[in-house]
């Protein structure tokens, strides 16, 4: 059974999902609109039991998802691939492409680095602790755009990469495809510095992958260049129509761009099967209660609140060779970072959407700044189709760094990551 052939629940269990989803909306709705009321007005005791109501209702929601093998995770757990040999990942890379895949002890991290020719695995002594607080304090230093934050980024290039580049292993390499584990899911490793001036993102393409499964994973891709983008009037972005528009003209007649109050949750559920490419310029939000209903901001119509949630994304059919979330945190879901645990059970919309089908997703590590995510964009598709994904995303970073001296600051342009497919 493949990722993109969910395991639908019975009908009993379909009319109750309905159900609690209806509930939660009519909560949902509810709190905005206390929120929404001026202060004297504000009903506090009805908003504290709305909220308690909400967070009772979406506990109940993400129950019954498990128990219909709805979740997230069962959705990952039944399409999950038996583990590639070794010998299976060899043939699967392509020549000149390491995977390195990197396993968080408590005491020290293993980097297994494998190339069509060559297998390593190397140890590195620190601990996991060490390893959160390095990487916390490199998100929160770039977050803030501090000049500071290149030191610690250097600590965590001597951790994770100089064992490799020491060994002389990485000397034929031009493609990373990096299997990051826990906290690491966390790091920029585009932003990680090489020298004064260049950065690893600059030395190699990168690609992400949640497992080394994935270079055997088989998905029906269409081979035109359909564009669907959307950029919804409710995620308050100033720079997003402007962004879709700008995209939309670069895939021309084969692009269909929907902004304001039609980029709907109901169109793109009916007609995002049909678009090889996907692009949502909109807010993400993480759902900490409830990991599987965080959720991508869309409209809302009669039919739907507007919340794409994750768990309906897992349940989409897509068959897109990119999915562009040009949003903040996109690429987060249960973690570290996110006050519920972390590691192979890491979660997020990036996953929901590979689990749906699509070959590859672009999405960002923290909330990204409007207008230089507008520009890496345009940048972006200008280089897509004659460098592929991962490598126009190099392309597009490196050319935001030289338009601006203000966007040479990884704030700017290493939130965004390439996940999925290499080829």
């Amino acid at each position: 059974m493949g990722a993109s052939d969910p395991i639908l629940p019975d009908r009993g269990a379909q009319q109750h999902i309905r159900e609690l989803g209806e509930r939660i909306r009519t909560l949902r709705h509810a709190v905005d609109q206390e929120y929404s009321a001026p202060q004297k007005e504000r009903r506090d005791q009805a908003l504290e039991n709305y909220s308690v109501e909400l967070r009772q209702a979406e506990r109940d929601y993400e129950a019954l998802l498990d128990d219909s093998r709805r979740s997230i995770a069962g959705l990952q757990k039944d399409a999950a691939k038996t583990p590639l040999s070794v010998a299976e990942i060899q043939h699967h890379l392509p020549e000149h492409t390491a995977l390195v895949e990197y396993v968080v002890g408590k005491q020290s991290v293993s980097i297994l680095l494998v190339t069509s020719t060559l297998v390593i695995g190397l140890p590195v002594q620190v601990t996991s602790d060490s390893l959160f607080s390095r990487t916390k304090l490199l998100r929160d230093l770039i977050r803030g755009r501090r000049a500071e934050w290149i030191e610690p980024a250097r600590g965590l290039h001597k951790l994770l990469i100089d064992p490799l580049e020491n060994g002389g292993y990485l000397a034929q390499i031009h493609h990373l495809l990096i299997v990051p584990d826990s906290v690491l899911n966390y790091v920029p490793f585009a932003a990680l510095p090489v020298g004064r001036q260049r950065f690893l993102g600059d030395e190699f393409t990168i690609t992400y992958a949640p497992t080394a499964a994935a270079l055997a994973t088989k998905t029906t891709i269409g081979s035109r260049r359909t564009l669907l983008a959307m950029a919804p009037s409710d995620a308050h972005l100033p720079n997003a129509q402007a962004e879709v528009r700008g995209i939309g003209q670069i895939f021309g007649p084969s692009s269909r761009v929907v902004i304001g109050k039609g980029a709907t949750k109901t169109l793109f559920k009916q007609v995002a099967g049909d678009y090889d490419y996907l692009h949502l310029a909109t807010h993400g939000s993480l759902n900490r209660n409830a990991p599987s209903l965080s959720a991508l901001e869309l409209e809302p119509d009669k039919e739907n609140d507007g919340r794409l949630d994750l768990y309906e994304i897992a349940g989409m059919k897509l068959h897109a060779r990119l999915i562009t979330l040009s949003a903040c945190d996109t690429a987060l879901g249960e973690g570290y970072f996110t006050e519920t645990p972390g590691g192979d059970e890491f979660v997020g919309l990036t996953r929901a959407f590979l689990s749906a089908g699509g070959r590859n997703v672009l999405a960002s590590l923290w909330e990204v700044n409007d207008a230089s995510t507008r520009d890496l964009m345009v940048k972006f598709y200008r280089h897509l189709f004659a460098s592929g994904a991962a490598e126009a995303l190099a392309q597009a970073q490196q050319e935001l760094r030289r338009s601006d001296v203000h966007y040479r600051h990884p704030y700017y342009w290493a939130a965004f990551v390439m996940s999925g497919s290499i080829n």
